[in-house]
């Protein structure tokens, strides 16, 4: 928790008091307030109904299952482009919050928008709606994973990715299927695992590059080959960059949403993965990519200059200094 807090600026009382308050909540003589509940739900990477502070509501006497069920169903059979718009619209708000401030609270926002979409699918009658809203979930889904990743709950961004691969394809988008199963590897290779993620990255290459729109290809390559060197398969990482480069053409065609990749990003990217690999060259395309970042990419701009950093001390490690 005092993480958690740290993040919010805000200073906890001492182990020994909170120590106290947590054993009274886990025998059940005291409850955490809204602030701790935060805490405890961006700590442990469970929600409000995982920790048990979820108390159901009993139904309404006066309305049986069946009728509310008929009425979730009207009102699902009633999404139009207006509430597909919204959901992408608020999607796209966290998104842009979230490149230039990090996670955060953000993560709160996120699982209740991804439980409101997973409603309307499930309540949806007809393709024609339940299509869109898959994909409007999978893209959420991913997005709230990365950010529970980013917040180091591994087993709550292992199950976002899960929900967004299936919800990715159930929407038949193999785009957003190939996304959200890279993210995955990355979950993968944050649990101490980078050779299964490595495999697992050039499983999905394998299976779906030639199946993606083109700006897609160009990123999963990318993204495979960090996969791929953290595995330490340093030669197919290497073939993979130039299967990015290759394809680096496309970044100036249609994009979709969930991808935020550009040349900029491509130069950082494979200057991380040569970082990753030893290779000298890392320093000129970070420092390439350096001169064309927007300031509002924060967090890519930190993981930047923190590849520049290694690579400079690798380089003066590799030096004799005058004495």
């Amino acid at each position: 928790m005092e993480i958690a807090a740290s993040r919010q600026g805000v200073t906890l009382p001492s182990r020994e008091t909170l120590k106290s308050r947590v054993s009274r909540w886990e025998n059940n003589h005291a409850r955490p307030d809204d602030f701790y509940r935060q805490l405890l739900r961006e700590a442990l990477g469970l929600d409000d109904r995982e920790l048990g502070y979820v108390v159901e509501s009993p139904p309404d006497p006066g309305v049986t299952a069946s009728e509310e069920l008929a009425s979730r169903i009207q009102l699902a059979t009633e999404a139009d482009a207006t509430l597909l718009g919204a959901l992408a619209a608020q999607t796209e708000s966290v998104r842009l919050q979230d490149r230039q401030y990090g996670a955060g609270a953000l993560l709160e926002q996120m699982r209740g928008h991804v439980d409101n979409i997973e409603t309307h699918l499930s309540h949806a009658v007809f393709e024609s709606s339940r299509q869109p809203l898959a994909r409007h979930l999978a893209d959420a889904a991913a997005l709230t994973g990365w950010q529970a990743l980013d917040l180091g709950a591994l087993a709550q961004a292992w199950r976002y990715f899960e929900l967004a691969t299936r919800a990715a394809q159930q929407a038949g988008d193999r785009s957003l299927y190939a996304f959200a199963r890279l993210e995955q590897a990355q979950a993968l290779a944050d649990l101490g695992r980078p050779v299964e993620a490595a495999a697992l990255a050039q499983e999905v290459w394998d299976r779906a590059h030639s199946r993606v729109m083109p700006m897609a290809r160009c990123w999963m390559a990318a993204a495979a080959a960090e996969m791929l060197a953290n595995g330490f398969d340093g030669r197919s990482a290497r073939s993979m960059l130039m299967l990015a480069e290759a394809a680096a053409d496309s970044l100036d065609g249609e994009r979709p949403p969930y991808l935020v990749f550009n040349a900029t990003h491509l130069d950082r990217w494979i200057g991380h993965t040569l970082v990753i690999l030893g290779d000298t060259a890392a320093e000129q395309r970070l420092r390439q990519a350096d001169q064309g970042m927007d300031g509002s990419f924060t967090r890519a701009s930190a993981s930047l200059k923190l590849d520049l950093a290694t690579r400079c001390c690798v380089t003066l490690s590799g030096r004799r200094l005058a004495p």
